[in-house]
């Protein structure tokens, strides 16, 4: 049960650091600074990369311990004894509901963000006779993009 409680610890600190992200990704789309939007969204792809394999360890310790893969750790703790493991688990899965919250609450404000500044650049582009393009927007439309995961089903 140990290393499924570290699994899920580490899914936690991963979380907490991709909200981290998230907070730097608003900044940048409030500064309008594009080359720290992409640095940002960079970042952001290798932190999903790396809670995804989180996420594989968490799936085999919960599989060495006899759950099925598809268990969510919510399934687990409601066939644990009573005990200190199981307060434990408890407390990481309800900070990890929470912080997994937060994410998508931020990510939805930061996706809203995106969307405004490319229909102010489209409407600026508009008024001053431009033709309208996609080109130079790429890292805007990248931000904008939700953060997917299988992660999100797992608590």
């Amino acid at each position: 049960m140990q290393k499924y409680i570290e699994a899920v610890e580490n899914c936690l600190n991963q979380c907490k650091e991709m909200l981290a992200l998230e907070s730097e990704k608003r900044r940048a789309l409030l500064a309008n600074i594009g080359k720290d939007i992409e640095a940002v969204v960079k970042k952001q792809q290798a932190a999903l990369m790396k809670l995804e394999m989180l996420e594989q360890h968490r799936i085999q310790a919960q599989t060495m311990l006899g759950y099925d893969q598809q268990a969510t750790a919510t399934d687990i703790l409601q066939t644990m004894p009573q005990g200190e493991e199981k307060q434990l688990l408890k407390k990481l899965v309800n900070e990890l509901k929470e912080c997994a919250s937060e994410l998508k609450e931020q990510n939805k404000d930061c996706m809203e963000l995106a969307r405004l500044d490319l229909q102010l650049i489209e409407s600026l582009r508009l008024c001053s006779g431009q033709q309208t393009t996609s080109a130079g927007v790429y890292s805007r439309s990248q931000a904008a993009k939700p953060i997917k995961s299988k992660f999100d089903s797992s608590f």
